[in-house]
C-alpha cells in the first residue's frame, strides 16, 4: 500500500510540472504526462510489482470506469440523433473494412499464426478493428469539442463499438475449442452474454424514458447539494456492478450507459456543477493512474522480437482505419478531419485486449502475433496521441 501511495505522488507531481510543459508547447492534455512516465518505468523496470498489486489494479480499474462513464454523461442525443446514420453506418462500414483486410493480412500472409482458419483470423482481425474512446474522451474535453459533429461522432462510435465488442466476445465464446480446460470457467454461456447485454439496454432506455420524473422531483423540491453527488455514484456503481455480475467486459458498457442515464436524471440548474464534480473524479483524480498504468504495460523488447509481423500488422490496422473513414466521412467533415478521426478510431483499448488473450490462451493466435497485436496497440498511443492532439491545436474541426 506504501508503495501504490508513493507511485501516486510521483504521478501526480510528474503530471503537475510535465503535464503543464505538455499542455503549453506541445497542446497535448496535461494527464498524458502520467502515461509517458509509465512508459519510462516500464523501460527501466521500476514499480513493477506496484503496478502488478490488488491495489493499483482497482485504481487503475476505476480510472477506466470513470473515463467511460463521463463518455456516456457527455453524449448530446440531439446531435447524436442527427448524427444517427453516421454513427451505425460509419461504425458498420469501418469495423467490417478493417476486418476485411487484417484477416486477409493474417490469413494469407502468416496462417500458421491464426492456426490456419480463416475464422479465426477474422475474429482476430475485429478484435483490433475496435476503439479505445476512453484514451480519446480527455483530449476531446481538453480542446473543448465534445459537442461537435467531430466529437459526437467519435464518441457514438466509440459507444456503439463497446457494444459490438461485447457480442463479439459471445461468438469467440462459441469458437470450437478456444478454450482450455483449465480456463472454461472464466468465460460464461454465450446466451448469458447476450441476456445481460440487453438487460442493460433495456434499463437503460426505461430510466431515460422515466428520468424526466426524478428530474422534475428534484428541481421541485431543491434537495441539499450531497444529493445530487452520492447520486452520481449510485447510478456510475450501480451500472458497472449489473454489468460486471454477468461478465467483466460487460461493466464497461455499464458505465457509459450509467452516464448516459445520470444526464437524463440531473436537474438543469445543478448539471454544470455536479459535470465538475464528474470531471474532478474521472479527469483529475484517476485518470493520471489510468494513463499511467497503459504507459508502464508496454514491453519494449516486444517491440524488437517481430518487426515485420508489428510493422504489417500496424499498416493494415492504421491504412485500414484512415481510408475508411475518408470514404465515408469526407463530405461531412472534410478531407483533414474524417482522416483526423480514422486516426484517432485506430486507438484500441479495454475489450479488444480481452479477446486476444482469450485467443492466445486458447491456443489458436500464436505469441508472436499477441504480442505483435499488443505492441501495436499500446505502444502506437502515445504517437496517436500526440499528432491527434497536434492536429486538433491547429483548428476547431465541424
Amino acid at each position: 500500500m506504501e508503495d501504490v501511495l508513493l507511485l501516486i505522488v510521483i504521478s501526480y507531481s510528474v503530471a503537475l510540472g510535465f503535464g503543464h510543459l505538455l499542455q503549453k508547447y506541445l497542446k497535448i492534455p496535461w494527464m498524458f504526462a502520467a502515461l509517458f512516465f509509465g512508459l519510462v518505468l516500464s523501460a527501466l523496470g521500476l514499480f513493477r510489482s506496484t503496478f502488478e498489486s490488488d491495489v493499483f489494479k482497482l485504481l487503475e480499474t476505476f480510472g477506466m470506469y470513470f473515463l467511460l462513464f463521463i463518455i456516456g454523461f457527455n453524449l448530446d442525443f440531439k446531435t447524436m440523433g442527427r448524427l444517427k446514420k453516421y454513427v451505425v453506418a460509419g461504425t458498420f462500414f469501418i469495423i467490417c473494412f478493417e476486418g476485411f483486410f487484417g484477416s486477409m493480412l493474417l490469413y494469407l500472409v502468416f496462417p500458421s499464426e491464426v492456426s490456419n482458419s480463416l475464422l479465426v483470423a477474422l475474429v482476430t482481425a475485429l478484435s483490433f478493428a475496435t476503439v479505445g474512446e476512453a484514451v480519446l474522451l480527455p483530449i476531446l474535453a481538453g480542446f473543448k469539442i465534445i459537442k461537435t459533429t467531430f466529437g459526437q461522432l467519435t464518441l457514438g462510435i466509440g459507444t456503439l463499438d463497446d457494444v459490438i465488442e461485447v457480442l463479439m466476445l459471445a461468438v469467440v465464446a462459441v469458437l470450437p475449442g478456444f478454450v482450455p480446460t483449465s480456463q472454461v470457467q472464466i468465460i460464461p454461456d454465450p446466451l448469458l452474454i447476450f441476456s445481460g447485454l440487453l438487460c442493460l439496454l433495456l434499463l437503460t432506455f426505461v430510466m431515460m424514458k422515466f428520468g424526466g420524473k426524478v428530474q422534475r422531483v428534484l428541481e421541485k423540491n431543491h434537495p441539499p447539494s450531497y444529493i445530487p453527488s452520492l447520486l452520481t455514484l449510485l447510478v456510475c456503481f450501480s451500472f458497472i456492478a449489473l454489468g460486471g455480475l454477468v461478465f467483466e467486459s460487460l461493466a464497461t458498457v455499464g458505465a457509459i450507459f450509467g452516464g448516459m442515464v445520470f444526464r437524463k436524471l440531473l436537474p438543469k440548474e445543478s448539471l454544470s456543477e455536479n459535470e465538475r464534480a464528474v470531471e474532478f473524479l474521472g479527469y483529475i483524480f484517476l485518470s493520471p493512474i489510468f494513463f499511467l498504468s497503459i504507459g508502464a504495460s508496454v514491453s519494449v523488447t516486444s517491440l524488437l522480437i517481430y518487426p515485420s509481423l508489428i510493422a504489417l500488422v500496424w499498416v493494415v490496422a492504421k491504412g485500414s482505419k484512415l481510408l475508411s473513414s475518408f470514404l465515408f466521412f469526407h463530405k461531412l467533415l472534410g478531407s483533414k478531419y474524417s482522416l483526423l478521426m480514422g486516426l484517432g478510431l485506430s486507438v484500441r483499448f479495454s475489450t479488444s485486449l480481452i479477446v486476444q488473450f482469450i485467443l492466445l490462451g486458447s491456443g489458436l493466435i500464436s505469441l508472436a502475433l499477441y504480442s505483435a497485436l499488443i505492441a501495436t496497440a499500446i505502444f502506437m498511443k502515445p504517437v496517436i496521441i500526440i499528432i491527434y492532439s497536434w492536429v486538433l491545436s491547429k483548428g476547431k474541426p465541424p
